[in-house]
This record gives structure tokens, sequence and C-alpha cells, in this order.
């Protein structure tokens, strides 16, 4: 018992904060039923995953000749293929008619969230079998490959849900899963050749994250542009809008006061250029690692704790100051992570 507690823990704690850091970051955030439900369904389709995939594996045992060919297979028709077909179904089928999903940005935050639903319970099951070494080398890998394949995947189906021309839609929603699962195929393809070349799973790896945050932060700028362009709707007024000669002078007009060409719609002077997202500063950046990092560590000493506890009958003067102790610095982390994603930012140029 104590010992499934902790590789429970291990399994699950890396996603939760991937996950909750997808959803810090949206301005306009999902409902959370509506997410806890896609998580939920991105882990019961392990379920029907394994026999699809053992039967697609199957078909291409005939072409496993070598390392490379029996990699491909096994990564490809084992792995990549049905794996992201379903987190497709889930999206496609689910998600994709829900009132919540009113703009691009939506797409990869359910994207992210029914994958790493997925990368949960597969990391359930492989740490059971491997241990806790296991865990803590998925957590570094398997997890963000699975949550920014979700991302990329997330992403072109943002798209595609808006796409008014339906050719249009059509080839978003095939490049999405195509390339979800073409990087997910490669990076399992370098590990199962087990070789040399296993170490260019970490480029793979890196691809589909840094591929996945700049669709992300393309789609967040996308989602502020769009909040700006709600907010000049207020401007609207029953009559042109006639500026007094102060105020015309005051925002740099020079002659005739000028008027909108378009009945009820005053010209009101905005910036010169659109609001750039806030970019985080490393300061940022670190307290967000150094606080993931810690919670990560956190939630195992909590799970270490509780198994001993479960197991071992002792009394109120071990457990209290044995719970304060990892109160402490869970708490802290907690701040910190918080913190991190709130900034600081870099300052905007004058």
């Amino acid at each position: 018992m104590p010992t499934i507690l902790v590789l429970g823990g291990s399994a699950v704690v890396p996603s939760l904060l991937l996950l909750w850091y997808v959803y810090a970051r949206d301005r306009n955030p999902e409902p959370r039923g509506l997410l806890l439900k896609t998580f939920l369904l991105g882990a019961a389709i392990c379920v029907p995953v394994v026999p699809v995939a053992i039967w697609l594996e199957s078909l291409g045992q005939q072409w496993e000749t070598g390392v490379w060919s029996t990699a491909l297979v096994r990564a490809f028709l084992g792995a990549a293929i049905p794996e992201e077909l379903f987190k497709y179904l889930v999206l496609r089928w689910y998600v994709w008619n829900k009132p919540a999903f009113d703009e691009p940005l939506d797409g990869v935050v359910y994207g992210a969230t029914a994958s790493l639903g997925f990368a949960t319970l597969e990391n359930i099951l492989y740490v059971g079998d491997g241990g806790l070494g296991v865990a803590v080398l998925r957590a570094l890998t398997a997890v963000p490959q699975h949550g920014f394949t979700g991302v990329v995947m997330g992403a072109f189906l943002g798209r595609a849900r808006f796409a008014q021309d339906e050719a249009q839609r059509f080839g978003l929603l095939a490049a999405g899963l195509g390339w979800a699962i073409l990087l997910h195929g490669a990076y399992d393809a370098f590990l199962m050749t087990g070789t040399g070349f296993a170490f260019l799973a970490l480029p793979a790896l890196l691809t589909s994250v840094g591929w996945g945050h700049g669709l992300y932060k393309g789609l967040q700028r996308e989602q502020i542009l769009l909040g700006t362009s709600l907010v000049t709707r207020r401007f609207r007024v029953e009559e042109p809008l006639q500026l007094e000669e102060p105020a015309r002078m005051a925002v740099g007009g020079v002659g005739p006061t000028t008027v909108s060409a378009e009945p009820g719609i005053a010209h009101v002077p905005l910036a010169n250029r659109p609001p750039r997202e806030p970019q985080r500063t490393f300061f940022s950046w670190l307290k967000l690692g150094l606080g993931g990092i810690g919670l990560s560590a956190c939630g195992l000493a909590w799970l270490f704790v509780a198994a001993i506890l479960l197991g071992e009958p002792v009394g109120g003067e071990v457990a209290v100051p044995v719970a304060i102790i990892c109160a402490i610095p869970t708490t802290l982390f907690l701040l910190l992570f918080r913190s991190g994603l709130r900034g600081p930012f870099e300052a905007e140029p004058a």
C-alpha cells in the first residue's frame, strides 16, 4: 500500500502541474467541469487504445526486418497512430460543439487537457512496472511530450473550429492529427531503436515543446488583439462624435476635426501599434521552474508520509509534527509557483 501511494502520486503530479500551467495562462478560462470531463476522457481512451495498438502493430510485423524498421512499426503503429487518433476523437466528437469552445486558443487548452489525461493513466501503468526511477524520467520526457503534442493538435483544431471554408477546415484537422502523430512517432522511434540514436529523442521532444509553445503564444497574442478590438466597440455612439478643440489638440489633431466615415463610430485615438503579449523575465521562469520542481518533490513527500502513517500505527505526537514539516515547504513552493505565473514581465517599450 505505501509503495502504491508513492508511485501513483509520482505518476500524477507532473501532469497536474503542467495542466495547471496551461489553464492559468488562459485569459478566458474554460469551465472546470468541462476540463475535468475532457481530462477523464483522455484517461479513459487508454482502454480502447491498447487492443487497437496491438492489432495495428501485428499488421506491421511483416516489415520488422531490422532495428529501424522494428522501431518505426512499434512507434507509429503500436503507439503514435492509435494514441493520437483517440485523443483527436475526444476533441472532435466531445469538445468540438461545446458552447465554451468559443475561440481558437481553447483548442490548445482542451488538446493539452485530453493529452495529459491520457499521459496520467499511461504513466501510472508504466510506473507500476518500472518504479520511481521511471516516474522521474517520464515526468521530464513522456509527460511533456504528450502535453505539447496535444497543444500542437489543439492549435490546429482551434483554427479549424472557426474556419469558414470546409476545405480549409478539413486541411487544418488533417494537419493537426498528422503533425501530432509525426512528432509522437519520431520521439518514440528514436527511443525504441535501443541504440546510440536514442539520444535523438531529446531533440524530438524539444521540437514538440518549442513548436507547441510558439503556437500557444501566437494564439494568445490573437486573443489579446481580439479583446482589444472588442473594447473599441464601447466607443460606438448614436451620432458621429464631434471632438472639442482642446480634446482634438490633446491628441495631436491639426485642422478640422475628422470623424468616422461610418455613421455612429467615432475615431478614438488608440496606440499606434497593437499591444504585445507580456514577456516573462528570467526571474519569472526561474520561479515557475523552482516552484514546479518543489511541488513535485513535496507531492512525493506527502505520499511517502501518508504511506508511513497508513502502514504503521503512530500517534498524534508523530503525525502532527510530520504534517507541519511537509506543509511548510509545500506552501512556500505553491506560493513561488503562483508568483511565477503572475510575473514579473518585461516592461512595455515606450
